[in-house]
This record gives structure tokens, sequence and C-alpha cells, in this order.
């Protein structure tokens, strides 16, 4: 069967194959819609990031974020591959446990971790992220309690970063619910005398999800090792530099997404003259060009997550070793402002950036039709609680018609996607889409790059509806049941 190893998509077959099997094989076997993972594009993508660190500063980790799609299979490729794992709830962590991962290649995370979970953690010799000083005296007393030493990192936010990802998944900032303010963080330096029971190793951060810009990482990174050096005046070692994941994926080439947020805007600007014809977000919206603070419209500022980058998954990684940062106020290489720190372990979190692109997701069409006069719509047997992420942010994804797909009208078909679920706000896709063609009803869509979060998320039986199948395919086509389709007895028990 010709395939290429690591893409869950191969055009290259007479028949479309999708993680090596015929549309028919998932209909019949499955029933839609379904969630699918790729066992080779996951493991590529973990190497991917191994290689830049084996090439810039080897003395690098990689763990996955099992937040971002958690199973024992996925964790036993994540083992297989030589990585840790970044685990943010007891189910999590036993999952990880389960899988084969050593406690010591796991970072516990989290900003309400319950006792039993700590002192787990304590116990089985985890490293924990401790997401308060609230939090980190909690460890210290539970460790004394234990009589044991545990190892711990501090979590720091209230970075100065503008414009770096939607506020709704932006983590590094004062108005977060995460991390210890950089302000604080030399006072408890201070103090790691008084805490005898904790191995303190060095510091953490998490900066957001999909964080298109490599200033950011440039900026977290610099004042990290900043920390690192007040920590070492006090005759410590800064063993480990966590700067946590965001990692992007490149959801569309930069034309397409200039062409995006350019019709966005004339949209928009047309819609105020009462030209309705040419909106591109549902409702009218701004997506991205609201002012996150003042509500402000700023039409020359994207302020929303983006979905291009220049350094896509392990490119940004690579990027920031190779690049500049700023350390006390001068400039240094990146590696070299590691080295002159001791060259600690530095560690990466990447979760979307390892899965999304592993994923798909197919559903078949209901309805196709008019909708505020101008527009398609095209209603899916599929509600907003099967692929979440328009609840939090206006997804662009890259969608196609899988039956007879090579069948193509001279213009795209844009379209708005909406569920079927009995409420208004069940809306896949608030932006227009893309499709080689109109749809008819009982067609099949692909919607691309699902693998992480979006399924999973804000799964729920709304309306009665079963929660759809999500398997994992391995390179010989094998399937594991990740999670099989809800029965009747299910829902209602």
């Amino acid at each position: 069967m010709k395939h290429q190893a690591d893409k869950i998509i191969d055009y290259s077959a007479k028949e479309l194959l999708i993680a090596q099997h015929p549309l028919f094989f998932w209909q019949k076997k499955f029933q839609l819609p379904i969630h699918l993972y790729y066992a080779p594009t996951i493991r590529s993508n973990l190497r991917a990031f191994k290689k830049v660190f084996k090439q810039y500063y080897p003395k690098g980790r990689v763990c996955f974020a099992a937040k971002a799609c958690t199973h024992q299979s996925i964790l036993k490729i994540v083992k297989a591959e030589g990585c840790g794992s970044d685990v943010a709830s007891y189910n999590e962590t036993r999952c990880a446990l389960e899988a084969g991962l050593s406690p010591k290649m796991l970072d516990l995370n989290g900003n309400c971790k319950e006792d039993f979970l700590i002192e787990e953690a304590i116990k089985k010799g985890m490293n924990i992220i401790a997401d308060s000083l609230e939090e980190f005296a909690l460890i210290a007393r539970l460790a004394d309690q234990l009589a044991k030493k545990t190892n711990v990192l501090l979590r720091i936010s209230g970075y100065q970063l503008e414009n770096v990802t939607a506020d709704s998944v932006f983590t590094a900032g004062l108005w977060t619910k995460f991390g210890v303010h950089l302000d604080d963080v030399p006072q408890l330096i201070k103090s790691l005398d008084r805490y005898p029971q904790i191995n303190f190793l060095g510091f953490h951060t998490h900066i957001g999800s999909q964080v298109a810009q490599l200033k950011p990482y440039q900026a977290v990174l610099g004042k990290m090792i900043e920390m690192g050096h007040l920590l070492k005046a006090t005759g410590r070692e800064c063993q480990v530099i966590n700067i946590g994941g965001g990692f992007p994926i490149r959801y569309v080439e930069k034309e397409t997404w200039d062409y995006i947020v350019k019709r966005i805007k004339q949209g928009y600007l047309r819609a105020q003259k009462g030209d309705m014809s040419r909106v591109f977000v549902w409702h009218d919206g701004l997506a991205g060009f609201v002012g996150e603070s003042d509500a402000l419209i700023h039409l020359d500022r994207w302020t929303g997550e983006r979905f291009y980058t220049k350094y896509p998954k392990e490119q940004m990684l690579a990027a920031l070793l190779r690049g500049n940062i700023i350390v006390n106020k001068k400039t240094v290489k990146a590696v070299a402002a590691l080295k002159a720190l001791g060259e600690p372990l530095l560690t990466i979190e990447p979760g979307r950036s390892v899965v999304e692109d592993a994923g798909v997701t197919l559903a078949k069409v209901g309805i196709v039709r008019k909708v505020a006069r101008d527009h398609n719509l095209i209603t899916l047997e599929m509600g907003i609680t099967c692929h979440g992420e328009s609840l939090i942010e206006r997804p662009v994804k890259k969608w196609e018609i899988l039956n007879n797909y090579q069948k193509k009208d001279k213009a795209a078909f844009e379209a708005f996607v909406g569920g079927n679920l009995c409420f208004s706000g069940d809306m896949i896709s608030k932006y227009k889409v893309f499709l080689q063609r109109k749809p008819v009803r009982g067609e099949v869509v692909l919607i691309h790059d699902t693998g992480a979060y979006s399924s999973s998320l804000f799964a729920a039986n709304s309306n009665s509806f079963p929660r759809p199948a999500r398997v994992l395919v391995d390179e010989r086509g094998r399937i594991t049941a990740i999670k099989k389709r809800d029965a009747y007895k299910q829902i209602f028990v």
C-alpha cells in the first residue's frame, strides 16, 4: 500500500485513503462523525523537536503536554521516543504512569493540585511545578510530613508581552490564573533556605497556545535566565529552565492567512456602510481586530490567535536557539546565555504541535443553505461539542470534501459551518471555510488539524447526541480505540 509515512491523508492512491483506510471503511466501522489520529505523524513531530535539541543544545528534553490528547496509546509513543510528559491532573498522571513513563520524566503542572496528587508526586519523585507562592509552601509542608525531599520548579508569569495570542489562551501576562509574578520571584529565591524539603530545580513559564511569533519566546527565555543568575548568586545551581509549550501550527499558508485577514477587515468596513454581502466572520464579527483592553477597534492591528506562522512547530525552537536574547540588558546568543548559566536542562512542553496535524475529523453534510440573505451555510451531523474550538476562538482550518474529492468548481465554495445542536451558538466555524465545490447532503467533509483539544475539550451529550469515536491508527494501519462512540445507555446512565 503506497502512502507517505507520516501523512494522515494519502492522495496518491486511486481512492483517497485516510490513515491508510478508504472513506467507506470509516463510515461502516465507526459511523460519523469520527476523530482520527495518526501515530506516524506524532512520532515524526516528537523526533523533529529532539533533532533540534541535538543540533543546537543537546541538554534539552521534550515533555509532551498530555492535555492536548490524553490516552495510553499516545503516551506509549511518547515513551518510545524517549520523551517525557507534562501532566495536569491525577488521571493524566495515572495514564502516563500506566503507559510506562518514568515518574522522573513527568512534570506535574496545574494551578489547583489536590493534596493527594502532590503527595503522590513527592513519593514517586516527579518534578512538581509550583504554580503560586501559596502552593510552593504547601508542597514544602507536605514533603516535610512525608519526610521526603522533592523536586520543584516555580512557574513564572507577569511578563510584559503584547499581542502574543488570543487572550483566552495567553497564560503568562498580568491577568492570568497561572504562575508567580516576576516581581515576586527574587524574594522567594532569597528565602529558599526556609524550605529544606525542596530541591529547587529552576523556573517554568508557559506563554500560551499557538504563540506564532518568535519575540515572546526570546523575551521569556531572557527573563528566566536572569532569574537563574539570581538563583546562582545564592550559591545554588539553576538545573532546569522550562519554557513550556505553545509552539505553533501553520494551519494555512501566508497567502491564505493574509487574504483571510484582508477579507475580515473589508467585510466589516463594507457592512458599516450597509453592504453585508462581503462579511467573512459570523454575525459581522471583528475576530482579532478588537482591542483586548479597551474594546476599541484596531483595523491595523491583529490581536487574536494567528493561524499562520513563519516558524511552525520545531522551527520555532530552532529559531529561538539560533537567535539572540536579552539578558540583563545585554544582547547575547541564546545558547551562549544558557551555557553561561551552567547549561541547565532546557525543557519544552509541546502539545498542540505534536498531535494537531496528526488528527483529522470526518463529518457528514446535512443541509446546505443561505443565511443572512447572502451567505452560504453548511450544517453538519455534528455539534460544536464534537469540535469545540469556536467556543474559545474562531479556528482557521483547511476543509475538503472527500467524496469525488478531485471534482472542483472554478471558484472555491465559501460557507459558514453550523452544527446540529439546538442553540444559536452551535457554530463549528465562525470564519467562512473554503471547499473545492458546493457539497450536497450526505457527502463527507474532512477537517484538517484537529488532533489537539478540539475533539475532547467540550465533549458532551448535548441534545442526547453520542460523543463520537476517537481512534489512533499506527504505521501498519492497526486501530486503537481512544474513545468509543457512546451507546444509548452510556448517555443516560
